[in-house]
């Protein structure tokens, strides 16, 4: 069965319909993520005391790693009963929010270079979150069915089919103008505004990739500026010279390389949902 068969568009809208229904939903299922994230924080905790930037820089890095796939986790299934209810974007939105929780409360660049951290298992870390999000993505879109604004690809062809193919991989590339968006808003330090220039980062991928993809589901979508900053972040890893602590005091780090792995899954999780929505075709009414 094509994904585009398993849920009728009166299905999809049965929240939509309903207003007050639909923001209890997604306020529920945000407080859901939020509690569900709440144990991971302790597991991110450094020898410094502090709430790590990675996992890799918690005390305990495998319990840190393994406590964030879980949470995670968690999240993805929360996301995808919201998705059943409302669709598969208000789903991604609220995971997003979850791994924001996450985020805000974990170290910065600053963070990292007190622990001496270097740039390349960070990039790598990045590139990790990006997988993760197209998996959960398409857990997301495999249990809440299709977006009812973007007609699927061929109705007659499995979820796969939908999901990896030529439009899909065109659309992949969108992700690009989410490194020159974090390059623009991203100059400083604060966690607020390495989420927020990720969030950014996400709408714009969202505004091109629904262009790009043509008659396909943005299934995949959502990696697609994690996977382009993480690559953009580690190509920087290889050709900054400087120790990190010492190119973090001269702002010599391109706005990239200044958010941290889940900075980057979070913001996207959250602004690729946002720019789907933004850039919906005006017949089509929340």
């Amino acid at each position: 069965m094509g994904i585009a068969d398993r849920l009728t568009p009166e299905a999809a809208r049965r929240a939509a319909d309903r207003p007050i229904a639909r923001y209890a939903i997604l306020g529920a299922g945000m407080l859901a993520c939020v509690v569900a994230v709440i144990p991971v924080l302790p597991f991110l905790a450094s020898d410094r005391g502090v709430l790590g930037p990675t996992a890799l820089d918690a005390a305990h890095p495998v319990a840190a790693a393994v406590a964030l796939v879980l949470g995670a986790a968690l999240c993805c299934g929360v996301a995808c009963a919201v998705g059943r209810l409302i669709n598969a974007a208000v789903g991604l939105f609220v995971l997003g929010c979850g791994l924001a929780v996450v985020a805000g409360r974990s170290g910065t660049i600053v963070d990292a270079a007190f622990d001496a951290d270097v740039l390349r298992p960070m990039a790598i870390e990045t590139l990790c979150w990006g997988v993760a999000v197209a998996v959960m993505s398409c857990v997301v879109f495999r249990v809440s069915g299709p977006l009812i604004d973007m007609p699927a690809r061929d109705r007659k062809a499995g979820f796969l089919a939908e999901a990896f193919n030529a439009d899909s991989i065109r659309g992949m590339a969108a992700g690009i103008v989410a490194i020159a968006a974090m390059w623009l808003v991203l100059r400083t330090e604060m966690k607020g505004q390495a989420i927020g220039a990720a969030v950014v980062g996400g709408v714009a991928t969202a505004f091109l990739g629904r262009r790009a993809l043509g008659p396909a589901q943005p299934i995949l979508l959502a990696a697609a500026p994690v996977l382009a900053v993480g690559l953009a972040q580690l190509w920087t890893s290889f050709t900054l010279k400087a120790p990190l602590d010492q190119a973090v005091a001269a702002r010599a780090i391109p706005g990239w390389s200044m958010a941290m792995p889940i900075d980057v899954a979070a913001g996207a999780l959250i602004g690729v949902p946002l720019g789907l929505g933004w850039s919906k075709p005006s017949e089509h009414e929340d």
